[in-house]
């Protein structure tokens, strides 16, 4: 599968916070993170929604530079995430810098395995912050060379680089950008005096106060009814299951105790990931 200049790949906004935390915990023997991207596909709509960090060695002997990717850990974490979310699949990977990486081709060779049938992408994010911004780039790798001879990889620009927001993050990216263009002294609290959910809360009273007000001009007479404004209330309002209370104490109990189970495993892969960087700094005897 070739991927069309033409297409439509979009970059959830938590990848890049994945790949930011990823390079501001990198070893001190790392130049850069590295790691899986995965998503899924629908068409010619590619949609990146998750990433996990891969630990690597990088030794320059000379003027050669050696990448050795920790292809067993890179398996055993995508394996856990496919218990959790099956649907994500292996899309390429991720590294950070100013430009490709010489192990970009030996990279490229592995993740084309794993991805299967599609061919990889590769997201490079410039966490230099040159220009005051956080550039990003996405490449594919195309195969050139001369038929039965020498044949090698070019990785080419893929210029549709669309970023997909989702209501839950649009929360935290407002959040964001309210402390940027209005800065507090509280700069270590993220949710102070829950300021998040009472202006998300107010958003939907004003949207709740508008449909009311649209539902009322109609049942009046004062304005002509909408058959499209219609079923999307009528589509609205089915979405939200109706649950009595017993039933939403099971749910939610359930999903606290599933809540607390990702939290140790969060903790344990975290504890794994530190004992590896340590491991991989240590000089190989």
């Amino acid at each position: 599968m070739n991927y069309k200049l033409q297409s439509n790949v979009r970059l959830q906004p938590l990848v890049l916070f994945q790949i930011i935390d990823a390079y501001e915990r990198r070893s001190q023997c790392a130049s850069m993170a590295v790691g899986t991207l995965l998503g899924r596909r629908c068409g010619d709509v590619i949609e990146i929604t998750n990433s996990f960090t891969v630990q690597h060695k990088e030794q320059q002997v000379g003027e050669l530079e050696h990448f050795k990717l920790d292809t067993q850990y890179a398996t055993e974490m995508h394996e856990l995430n496919q218990m959790s979310y099956p649907q994500e699949k292996i899309m390429g990977w991720f590294s950070t810098g100013k430009s490709l990486s010489r192990s970009a081709a030996a990279l490229h060779v592995y993740y084309a395995r794993e991805s299967g049938e599609a061919q990889p992408l590769h997201l490079l994010v410039d966490t230099t912050l040159r220009g005051g911004r956080l550039n990003t780039r996405l490449y594919c790798a195309v195969t050139m060379g001369v038929p039965d001879g020498t044949r090698g990889l070019m990785f080419t620009l893929l210029p549709l680089l669309k970023m997909d927001i989702d209501s839950d993050e649009a929360v935290a990216l407002r959040f964001m950008q309210k402390q940027v263009m209005h800065p507090t002294k509280q700069l270590g609290r993220l949710l102070p005096e829950l300021v998040s959910v009472v202006d998300s809360l107010r958003e939907i009273e004003l949207k709740l106060d508008m449909v009311l007000r649209y539902i009322n001009d109609v049942l009046a007479r004062k304005r002509l009814p909408d058959n499209n404004v219609g079923r999307a209330l009528y589509d609205a309002l089915t979405s939200v299951p109706l649950l009595d209370a017993e039933a939403f104490r099971s749910v939610f109990n359930a999903n606290v105790r599933d809540m607390l189970l990702s939290i140790t495993l969060s903790s344990m892969i975290k504890t794994q990931m530190e004992l590896s960087e340590k491991l991989s700094c240590l000089p190989n005897h």
